[in-house]
């Protein structure tokens, strides 16, 4: 690629010029974004689709393993280089499958290796160490309980305690919260996988449901059921003949 379009995540705006400064010294680079939160970084990212994220590790509130998480999800393809004060022996943990980190305080030659390593990558390579971050991320066992959703272009995160159901329509993925309807970037088939681990349940080919938010189970044509939900008194939803019996099971019907 002829220019890498880089994203700068650090909660400390004198490490976010640090490194804009240090970035600037270097060809075919341009800092697009910068964000002091992983909230922030987040939201960027969906909307600037950066090619490379430079993230700090330790932040305030989401911390960069937990925001990495959910940016895997929400640019699958932008690469991360982790940022941290942590000595060799921690960052060893890092390594195992990042693109690369960079210690604080940063150092020239330390960040020329880590561009000129970036813009040397072939598309295989890439693709290959955006999966050595996911692998990576996996071993510290990092769970982030909310999910991303859009809402007039930005990214908001909602704790899955707060998810009541999601259903597709036309191929749009729609999921009503307490705080109201957001979009959702993947299919039903990926969200119902993200929420494999909560008591979000897939009840019918088109509908994922919080079992905790159900309030009412009315019996329908055909031993079928049909299910309403807090917080959205219009809602009906179908509950299909292969789902009755684990339905049944969850919430305790006879």
């Amino acid at each position: 690629m002829s220019v890498l379009r880089v994203l700068s995540v650090d909660d400390e705006s004198p490490a976010r010029d640090e490194l804009k400064y240090l970035l600037s010294l270097e060809c075919d680079i341009k800092v697009v974004g910068e964000a002091d939160s992983g909230a922030a970084a987040i939201s960027m990212a969906a909307e600037l689709k950066p090619n490379v994220i430079f993230l700090d590790v330790q932040m305030r509130g989401m911390d960069g393993l937990e925001t990495a998480a959910v940016l895997r999800t929400v640019v699958p393809e932008t690469l991360i280089v982790f940022a941290t004060a942590y000595d060799e022996y921690a960052v060893q943990a890092f390594e195992v499958g990042a693109v690369d980190y960079i210690l604080k305080p940063f150092e020239s030659e330390r960040i020329h290796i880590t561009v000129e390593r970036l813009k040397n990558y072939r598309p295989d390579e890439w693709s290959a160490a955006a999966l050595r971050i996911d692998t990576a991320l996996s071993k510290t066992k990092i769970v982030v309980k909310k999910l991303p959703l859009e809402n007039n272009g930005k990214i908001i995160m909602v704790h899955y305690n707060d998810l009541i159901y999601g259903y597709t329509q036309k191929g749009i993925v729609t999921v009503v919260t307490t705080y109201g309807e957001f979009s959702y970037g993947g299919t039903l088939t990926e969200l119902e996988i993200r929420l494999a681990e909560t008591n979000l349940v897939r009840v019918h080919k088109s509908y994922i449901v919080n079992m905790d938010k159900v309030k009412e189970v009315v019996p329908w044509f055909k031993g079928t059921y049909w299910l309403k939900v807090e917080g959205d008194i219009g809602a009906e939803i179908p509950v299909s003949k292969s789902q009755i019996k684990e339905i049944k099971d969850i919430l305790g019907l006879k």
